[in-house]
């Protein structure tokens, strides 16, 4: 921390005073006050811990999975960093594992729902031509088999031959993919009206999903363990403006706390589950510097203990800095930030100033309206 001398000769050297002299900033008049900032993070790892039960299709083996009898007691050791990202951890109730076959289904098969086990649907015996979809099949009888009147004019832009009608007999006027029937039989099922199945593919049965086809399935207790970083962000400058931390940088004097684990949150008596809080203040000796013991004080107040918290990081920067006004400069506030390898002074306006500017600025303004009302 700066002494008051240190204060006063690094304004006078931001004020250019040759060989800083005191004559050029005197002691008397001057008046010091010092603001820390304080910047950084808390991180905790928050811990939750939920009981139900799970299922698994087929057969399955959960051997590789730790066993628990009282989930809330089930040691976990606290992460190395507390601002690892999400995990999970899953665990399996000692003796709570059954297996079960399908009372359901038959070797994991079931009827199939869409042919009620048939195997067969059924089926149109005809479908429309594909040359003429049933219009215009025939141009003299048009698919009846007996000619009309007058023949219907050949389809605009049809380049296909037409061939006898099998129907009337018609020359040149039946369509040539169905010759006057307007339709052709089915495809799939070759006009029988039935076919296989789509869904069962005509074996009458499907697999069972609830048992994935196995005709077994199993079911446990099962424990999920996790644990997700909660950061609580640190930013406070002690009676000075938010920008006041635009006035520093990296090469300043920076003092830093990093603390973690059980320095910052121990574990209890077992070593084994979430521990007490403890102050900052109780984890570190802040005797030898104020400024520190200050930071704790701030940080006291964010360092409750949270629901599942099982670790803590906290880790934090501060500097000190000098806030100087003087009776022979009303005007100015001079800002000392120490840093190496000497102080720097950063020179804003005074509230004074301030307000006399925007008293201006307001003076101005009525003067230009009333100008302007004037003039009009």
């Amino acid at each position: 921390m700066l002494s008051d001398d240190d204060i006063l000769a690094a304004v006078r050297r931001g004020l250019g005073a040759p060989g800083a002299d005191d004559a050029a900033f005197p002691a008397a008049g001057a008046h010091i006050t010092r603001h820390l900032l304080l910047a950084g993070e808390i991180v905790r790892c928050v811990e939750t811990r939920t009981e139900g039960t799970a299922f698994h299709a087929g057969t399955r083996d959960l051997s590789d999975l730790p066993e628990y009898d009282d989930l809330d007691r089930y040691p976990v050791p606290p992460p190395a960093d507390p601002g690892a990202a999400r995990s999970t951890l899953r665990l399996v109730r000692r003796g709570s594992v059954a297996a079960h076959a399908c009372s359901t289904c038959t070797n994991g098969r079931k009827p199939c729902a869409r042919c009620r086990g048939a195997g067969d649907v059924a089926c149109r015996t005809h479908v429309p031509c594909a040359g003429c979809e049933g219009r215009l099949c025939c141009l003299a009888c048009e698919g009846t088999g007996k000619r009309a009147r007058e023949a219907a004019d050949r389809p605009q832009g049809e380049t296909a031959s037409r061939v006898r009608c099998r129907k009337c007999g018609a020359d040149d006027a039946a369509c040539g993919k169905c010759r006057g029937a307007g339709r052709k039989k089915c495809g799939v099922c070759g006009g029988t009206a039935s076919r296989p199945c789509p869904d069962c593919a005509g074996g009458g049965t499907v697999s069972h999903d609830f048992c994935a086809g196995t005709g077994r399935y199993v079911e446990w207790t099962e424990g999920v363990v996790v644990r997700e970083p909660v950061v609580d962000t640190v930013e406070e400058s002690s009676d000075l403006p938010a920008r006041a931390f635009a006035w520093t940088n990296e090469a300043d004097a920076w003092n830093r706390v990093d603390h973690v684990g059980e320095d910052a949150f121990p574990p209890d008596d077992t070593g084994s589950g979430p521990g007490t809080r403890t102050d900052l203040t109780e984890a570190t000796d802040f005797t030898q510097d104020t400024d520190l013991a200050e930071v704790a004080a701030r940080l006291k107040p964010r360092l409750g203990f949270r629901d599942g918290e099982v670790a803590r990081r906290v880790r934090v920067r501060y500097l000190s800095l000098a806030r100087v006004t003087h009776d022979d400069h009303p005007d100015r506030v001079y800002v000392v930030i120490p840093g190496r390898p000497a102080p720097r002074v950063v020179t804003v306006r005074s509230p004074r100033r301030a307000w006399r500017l925007a008293a201006l600025g307001l003076l101005v303004l009525v003067a230009v309206v009333a100008v302007s009302r004037l003039l009009t």
